[in-house]
Order: C-alpha cells, then structure tokens, then sequence
C-alpha cells in the first residue's frame, strides 16, 4: 500500500526496520498493511498490523520528524512504565535516543470529531477531574518560559511578541498549587472509546497549574471565550482548587503564548503547513487582545 506523500523516502522495508529495532522477536513478514495516520506535526505515526499464528493485531509506529526542544525521551519513558493503564496507553516498546515508539492501536474516535454532536462542558470536568485524579507525582515542572526560551530563544523574532506582554506570562513564576498535568490536551490526543476516554501523546507530562490543561482543552475546541470563566470556576468547586480571575488570566495568557512559540519553531523548521502559520496568526491576534477574566 502506498504511503502519505509526507512519508515519501521512508520504504515498508525501512518501516519494518524501524519495528524490529524496537520489538526484536517480531518476524519481518508478519508486518503488513502500513496506512500513514494524517495530522500529525511533530511525529508521524503508521498504523500497521502484526500477524501471527496466535492473531492479527493493529499498531501505531511513533516516528519523530525533527528534534524537538524540551522533550525529555528520558523522562517520557520513565512516564510511560507509570502511566495508569485507565487514562493512557503504555507502550510495547520506546527507543529513548531516537523516540521511535510501538503502542498497540486503540479503536475510537478523536474527541475534536464528536464533541459538539455527543458531550458538553461538565462532560471535560468529569474527565478532567478522573485524569488529574488518576496521574501519578512527577519531579519535572513544566514552564512556558522556559518552552518558549527553547522555541524560539529571545532574539529579536520573539521579542516583538513577547515584549508586550505582562511579565506573569513571560517570567518564571511558581504556580502556587499545581497537579502533574498532560500540558498539551487538546481534542486531537484524546480518544473516545467505549470503554471511556483515553488520553494520547505525553511528551510534556510535567507538574502545572491545572487550569492549563483546561484551557487547553477549552481553546483547542474552539468553545466561546465567555464561558470559560463560568468553566474554571466549576472546575476549581469540583476540585478544591483555589480560583481567581488573575489565575485563569494566566493560565489563558500562557496557553496562546506556547502555542504562538510552538508554530513559529515550526515554521522556523521548515514546516509549510498552512495550518501552521494559521495558529501562529490567530495566537499573535489573542495575545495582543487579551482578555481579562
């Protein structure tokens, strides 16, 4: 089968070399039916199916596209062998020095594709509340700043953005409650399935301010501005979390700051997608008009 033209060069025999590399016992000819999954910007991902005299089984192979600044393939395996099997899937095998990465395919449906038909904002409090619940105490932190630092340095390119900024978005500043969060939830690396949600794609586990994760999940769904407050104040009464509009602020400030860092090493890299400079357009427009809750 032919592969999606963003894997042009990479052969099914290179493929399956990548595989054994990782799952050594895996027999060449048992690896079959390779189909590019679209969507991805950092990794690419090919579902494949592995035959056996036991069973068929589906997939996904992980293959980073470019080198990525602030992931820790360390950490992340490390937060893989701690991953609680009810919110996430561990993976059969992660090559550390490369971040090539088997996990088995899960069947269900991304959640940015069923959201507006199926669920409703207490639907992302209940499962933001089980995942935070669920996760397990990590040691690192994780630090817009620092992120945008390694994005996009503090040359001139950024200090056009940045400089207009209050310097709660843009200097280190310890949250003073945080819980281990996923830092990149968007609707994308969440799956619906029957047997509940499951969440993908941990390359920044990290210690944060909760509210982070929920405007992840708010913005990246494109719901109305207007209702996260409402949102964040439910979410901090379910929670116990303290709430203020000053939090939510920055929590919201810091989320359009690293996806505006994100797209722009993107398109630094080479990255043509239009798509691409689309997020870094429609984050340059929120942070220079940025609310305040």
């Amino acid at each position: 089968m032919a592969l999606h033209s963003s894997l042009l060069g990479i052969s099914e025999t290179e493929l399956r070399s990548m595989i054994r590399s990782l799952v050594s016992s895996w027999r060449d000819d048992g690896l079959e039916d390779f189909h590019f999954l679209s969507g991805g910007y950092s990794n690419a991902n090919v579902v494949f199916t592995r035959r056996s005299a036991d069973q068929d089984a589906q997939y996904v192979l992980r293959i980073p596209q470019r080198s990525q600044p602030y992931v820790n393939r360390v950490a992340e395996s490390a937060w893989y062998q701690r991953l609680p099997a009810s919110v996430g899937i561990r993976p059969v095998a992660l090559d550390i020095p490369t971040g090539l990465m088997v996990s088995a395919w899960v069947d269900g449906e991304l959640l940015v594709d069923v959201f507006a038909d199926r669920f409703t904002e207490s639907d992302l409090l209940v499962y933001l509340q089980t995942l935070h619940n669920a996760l397990p105490t990590v040691a690192e932190r994780y630090s817009v700043p620092a992120l945008l630092s390694a994005f996009v340095g503090s040359g001139e390119q950024s200090g056009a953005v940045v400089d207009a900024l209050p310097p709660v978005l843009t200097q280190e500043q310890q949250p003073l409650q945080t819980v281990t969060c996923h830092n990149d939830l968007n609707p994308w690396n969440i799956l619906v399935t029957v047997d509940g949600w499951i969440t993908l794609d941990w390359e920044f586990v990290g210690q944060n301010d909760g509210l982070f994760d929920l405007v992840s999940l708010h913005q990246g769904l494109a719901l109305d501005v207007e209702s996260l407050p409402d949102l964040a104040s439910n979410w901090a009464q379910v929670t116990g979390a303290d709430y203020s509009g000053e939090r939510l602020s920055r929590a919201f400030g810091q989320f359009w700051l690293r996806e505006w860092g994100w797209a722009t090493f993107q398109m630094n890299a080479g990255n043509r997608r239009e798509e691409v400079s689309a997020q870094a357009t429609a984050a340059e427009t929120v942070l220079a008009n940025l609310p305040k809750f």
